[in-house]
């Protein structure tokens, strides 16, 4: 009996990563953070690693999202970070929209936003992503100790941000409560829930088809 479980284990195990294994997102993709945390730069990290071209502004606007690669020529400066990496013709429309969601009211304040601010950025971007058939990921690996009490700036970031992505990926410390799942599960969206940020290296690879 004992054998049997774990070989059931092992089929269920292998039938999950089958299943991210087949989500695919568009490129090219632009990234931004969804409430100005240090886990964006995790994220870029690991696409750097990974070898993925992509374009990144943390307090990405919708008039630049919508400018496509190049984000319309923008340019670093205070509260402000801009990386253009992508091999696509400047102005190609985006396929995605990676969103790497955690809430610093450090970050926001220095990015001149509170949390109404940057909750209404997200939801205008997400908007023009459902408008344009633009692909929304989002990416949470924060852990528990971002996510705060009920109604904390993380909080509610996720409450209005995972009900409208068409892709899910959260590490285990983010998702202690299963509330990515719970919310995911009422939207028919896909979870893939992942040890550690490490396993993005793996994810990202699936996802844009390496």
């Amino acid at each position: 009996m004992k054998k049997f479980l774990i070989v059931l284990s092992v089929l269920f195990v292998g039938l999950t990563l089958f299943a991210a294994e087949e989500v695919t997102m568009d490129m090219p993709f632009v990234v931004t953070s969804a409430g100005q945390s240090a886990e964006v730069e995790t994220v870029n990290y690991i696409l750097d690693e990974v070898g993925l071209p992509y374009d990144y502004l943390d307090v990405l606007s919708v008039d630049e999202f919508k400018a496509g690669v190049g984000l319309a020529g923008a340019v670093s400066g205070p509260g402000k970070h801009v990386y253009v990496g992508s091999t696509e013709p400047e102005g190609t429309p985006y396929g995605t929209l990676l969103l790497a969601l955690g809430a610093s009211l450090k970050g926001m304040g220095a990015s001149g936003l509170s949390v109404d601010g940057e909750v209404g950025r997200i939801k205008e971007l997400i908007k023009y992503a459902k408008e344009n058939n633009i692909e929304v990921l989002v990416v949470a690996i924060g852990g528990a100790i971002r996510r705060g009490l009920p109604g904390s700036p993380n909080e509610v970031i996720i409450e209005e941000v995972v009900p409208f992505a068409d892709y899910v990926v959260v590490s285990k410390e983010t998702n202690p409560d299963d509330k990515f799942n719970e919310i995911a599960d009422a939207e028919g969206i896909p979870v893939l829930e992942i040890d550690s940020a490490f396993d993005l290296i793996e994810v990202f690879n699936n996802l844009f088809s390496l």
